[in-house]
């Protein structure tokens, strides 16, 4: 296995029993539900791209309530000559900064979200969302959060 790093900021927003995902466009997750987040930009905090990734994603404003810490996960993946993707992610549970709509979702060359959704906990499974995405879904379902690295091998690509 020869994997690569991707690092990225990610928040949980939880609303009448639902948790708000993007759908995504691109990369090992894409035709699946993930967690609003991603890579920080050149000198930017952990919050400050949360909130910038969060409103790119969804077009919610968000406040960051709590650090979850930070998980990772081996997903298969090929790009390149790697053969997996190492996934760290730092997960915040955040909330709706006031009772807003959101703003349009701006179209750019890095956008990798097809739309946000709000989704009942019981949809996000490993078949249909990321592990990111899953492991917020079981912690809003009461499940404790754990540090062990997941490994997922036979990991597939989902089409548009």
């Amino acid at each position: 296995m020869k994997s690569f790093n991707h690092f990225g900021v990610y928040g949980i927003c939880q609303r009448d029993g639902k948790l708000l995902v993007i759908h995504k466009g691109r990369g090992p997750y894409t035709g699946r539900y993930d967690l609003p987040g991603g890579r920080l930009e050149e000198n930017e905090s952990l919050l400050d791209g949360l909130v910038r990734e969060f409103m790119e994603e969804t077009g919610f404003a968000v406040k960051a309530e709590r650090n979850l810490g930070i998980f990772d996960f081996f997903v298969r993946y090929q790009e390149d000559d790697f053969t997996h993707m190492h996934h760290l992610a730092a997960l915040y549970h955040v909330e709706l900064d006031g009772e807003q709509e959101p703003a349009a979702i701006s179209a750019f060359a890095e956008q990798d979200s097809n739309g946000m959704e709000w989704v009942e906990l019981a949809r996000i499974t490993l078949d249909s969302a990321s592990p990111g995405a899953v492991l917020a879904a079981k912690w809003l379902s009461g499940d404790e959060l754990t540090m062990r690295t997941e490994y997922y091998d036979f990991w597939e690509i989902k089409t548009l």
